[in-house]
């Protein structure tokens, strides 16, 4: 893996923490991937935190707040923590993609709208 390297120094008891919090998760492979999940997902909450409001007082309309069961919130955080996902909007909208959007289904749609529109504006001229 490319990248800078950082030392990180903690007391025998929150290292001793941290690896028994690993073994029990073997979605973390190791302590750095441990520590590249955990800052990316608290530095997440706060700019979630900050795009809630932004989003909030922008009063989009393509914006949908849900309540999931536990069990598929758990899912999503593990998959985040994984490094499958990105952010937990990115878990959702990749279900909802799936789900929802058939996008070789859109594209055909549009390739058969496209060609309706060129067959209309073709004349054929004869000698």
């Amino acid at each position: 893996m490319d990248g800078e390297r950082i030392s990180l120094r903690l007391e025998p008891e929150d290292l001793e923490l941290l690896d028994d919090f690993i073994e029990k998760h073997p979605e973390y492979s190791n302590r750095s991937n441990f520590a590249r999940v955990a800052i990316r997902s608290f530095i997440e909450q706060f700019d979630g935190d900050r795009t809630t409001e932004i989003t909030k007082s922008s009063k989009k309309s393509n914006v949908i707040t849900i309540e999931v069961p536990r069990f598929a919130h758990d899912v999503i955080m593990s998959s985040v923590r994984a490094g499958i996902f990105n952010s937990p909007e990115h878990a959702v909208m990749d279900c909802v993609s799936k789900r929802y959007i058939n996008t070789e289904e859109a594209i055909e749609m549009m390739k058969k709208e496209k060609m309706e529109v060129l067959k209309g504006t073709v004349q054929v001229i004869s000698d």
